[in-house]
């Protein structure tokens, strides 16, 4: 079996075949080629534990793809100089069930959310957007931004977070790898103001922003909370949207942006205009018109994860690069 670590991640994959793959994905799905379970959640104290299995069958001409992801969610852990998510991915040889590789699970997970926005993004957003914006800097903002840079022609990154200092780390962190004006703002309203695309990244609970200062034509990409009972934005934000989501299902059970605008009246199941396999494949439109606000409500979905996995066995195999052993 394969061991591959963050840095072998970094080293064997590009965002671009990654984007690539995660949007072949989603055109799989569409052709019903997945089996996936439902996420389970096992909450604890401070945190939640998430299983996410997926297996691919195979098709013509193209191999099946079997595995797992098992990962932790503790909110508190930044505060105690940890990562705020822990994870591993296990793959499975898809015909016998033996595991051929073990990788590390969190960059795993902040390559394939970006790629997921940036798919949603390609077919979303207006081309012409310059401006991007991300409220909340933590470990997945910086995938966001290389993902969406690799689909939009961004000159301008805006950035808030709560803990300004983080925030300023991102920017010395990534002015330097990437062309492209990054600042840091005083509050979120004026990150959102300024954004032709705005990415919400936060593990907060409760609206980051208000609805009311999103100008005509943003794209929103929001991909924090991941539970019925939280969200990033406000009903206003939710019912000014186009909506679409990763998939229906686990937006109906998951994803609180949506859920509580629902149950207060604000929007109803029917006003989701459509899931990222149908955006992909042209079953359903994405932007009509220049002005219109769209937005894309992602909480998570294991098939991202699976492809990424493949990918990253593939290229570690074919370089030699990672750890085998034997169990």
């Amino acid at each position: 079996m394969w061991v591959i670590s963050r840095d072998d991640l970094e080293n064997i994959l590009s965002m671009e075949e990654i984007i690539e793959a995660v949007e072949g994905a989603f055109v799989d799905y569409a052709g019903g080629r997945w089996t996936i379970p439902p996420r389970t959640h096992f909450n604890l104290p401070g945190g939640v534990v998430l299983y996410m299995p997926s297996f691919l069958r195979p098709g013509e001409g193209a191999g099946g793809i079997l595995g797992a992801k098992l990962v932790s969610v503790f909110p508190g852990n930044p505060e105690r100089g940890l990562p705020l998510i822990h994870g591993l991915y296990l793959l499975y040889d898809s015909t016998t069930g033996s595991p051929v590789a073990l990788m590390d699970g969190i960059y795993l997970t902040g390559a394939r959310t970006g790629a997921a926005s940036a798919v949603a993004t390609k077919y979303l957003s207006r081309k012409n957007s310059k401006a991007m914006g991300i409220i909340g800097t933590g470990v997945q903002a910086g995938f966001q931004l290389m993902a969406i840079l690799a689909v939009r022609g961004i000159k301008a990154c805006y950035l808030f977070d709560k803990i300004e200092e983080r925030a300023r780390s991102f920017v010395q962190d990534y002015s330097d790898k990437l062309k492209v004006h990054l600042e840091v703002l005083s509050s979120p309203d004026e990150v959102v103001a300024r954004s032709d695309v705005l990415v919400t990244a936060t593990t907060s609970p409760v609206p980051v922003f208000s609805g009311s200062n999103i100008r005509e034509g943003t794209h929103l990409n929001l991909i924090g909370a991941f539970t019925p009972e939280t969200r990033e934005v406000d009903s206003e934000t939710i019912k000014k949207a186009c909506l679409f989501v990763d998939s229906y299902e686990g937006a109906l059970s998951e994803a609180g942006d949506l859920l509580i605008a629902m149950q207060e009246g604000i929007i109803s199941r029917d006003d989701i205009r459509g899931e990222l396999s149908e955006l992909v494949t042209g079953k359903k439109p994405g932007r009509v018109t220049e002005e219109e606000i769209t937005l894309f409500k992602s909480v998570g979905f294991a098939i991202e994860d699976a492809v990424v996995a493949r990918l990253a066995y593939k290229r570690a195999r074919e370089r030699g690069i990672g750890t085998q052993v034997e169990l």
